[in-house]
């Protein structure tokens, strides 16, 4: 399911966050293993089952972002996405439905800045990685 500090608080209970099309961004600091995070939630893609999507910067080297996202309860997938590390949630058991996705890339170092990692992410598709997942995401998803 989506990892601790990605769900929204709507009458007492805990709901993924979903983004209506056409408002203004949301920005949303992250807190426990997304301290370092800070998000700007852009979209939804309903159509690909996607609640929310964004891009996010976090303060540090992509490695720590990379141990953060580890720590939060993603795992590394490799292949995919070229030229970026890409993380994802196991999401439901046997459909991997309302997985997170988050790919990470490097912001070239300068003189002063100890590094900086931006990346995009995206909330509720099916991962392909699940024993019914990779069927839903490649009918449903992969091509939307």
């Amino acid at each position: 399911m989506l990892p601790s500090g990605l769900f929204a608080l709507l009458e007492s209970k805990l709901h993924p966050v979903t983004v209506t099309n056409g408002h203004a961004a949301l920005l949303h600091h992250g807190q426990d293993a997304f301290a370092r995070f800070r998000f700007c939630i852009t979209h939804s893609r309903l159509e690909a089952s996607q609640t929310a999507a964004g891009t996010f910067t976090y303060d540090g080297p992509v490695d720590e972002a990379e141990q953060a996202l580890l720590t939060a309860g993603f795992r590394r997938r490799r292949g995919a996405h070229a030229g970026q590390r890409e993380f994802r949630t196991r999401g439901h058991w046997l459909t991997g439905a309302d997985s997170a996705h988050f790919l990470l890339f490097e912001l070239p170092l300068h003189p002063g800045n100890p590094g900086r990692t931006q990346g995009e992410f995206h909330f509720g598709e099916h991962t392909p990685y699940s024993p019914l997942g990779w069927l839903f995401h490649w009918l449903l998803e992969a091509h939307r």
